[in-house]
């Protein structure tokens, strides 16, 4: 199902939008300013997406940020929520799968050792976007806090 028309205020409509990344690629790359940038963007969303898939078998994603958005201004970044199916499966990772899941996601306040060093935040994609878990407890509040914003955003299963 293809994502709603922009509003006058240039967003998706208050709510969640089924999509696909065709869906995506339409609404918020193809009809959307700054074309370039956005097909940067959507490239690192693919390619997540991808990775995503490996350690995570089923579940939903979240999309928003300044990708999510139809302005004037180039967007900087997107925010990925992820809502995985089975969190048993999740808390029974370990080894290089509970290394992958930490790569997935933004950290903040890392400390690494050797040399050893404070790092403000952590990314994936090399900063292009920002990666969250939502507990299933969670859920509601990143809804709540995202559709307080006025705008609606996409939702992708796999």
């Amino acid at each position: 199902m293809p994502l709603p028309h922009w509003t006058q205020a240039n967003f998706l409509p208050p709510g969640r939008h089924q999509a696909d990344l065709a869906d995506i690629y339409e609404r918020l790359v193809f009809d959307a300013p700054h074309q370039n940038e956005r097909e940067i963007l959507f490239s690192a969303l693919n390619s997540y997406l991808g990775v995503v898939s490996k350690v995570i078998p089923a579940g939903r994603a979240w999309v928003g940020g300044e990708f999510i958005a139809r302005t004037d201004n180039v967007p900087g970044g997107l925010d990925v929520v992820l809502i995985p199916e089975d969190w048993g499966m999740l808390k029974r990772l370990q080894g290089p799968a509970r290394e992958a899941l930490y790569g997935l996601l933004t950290l903040r306040g890392v400390i690494i050792g050797q040399p050893v060093m404070y790092l403000n935040q952590v990314q994936p994609v090399g900063g292009l976007l920002d990666g969250f878990l939502a507990f299933p407890s969670d859920e509601e509040t990143w809804e709540a806090a995202w559709s307080s914003l006025g705008q609606g955003f996409p939702e992708l299963t796999w």
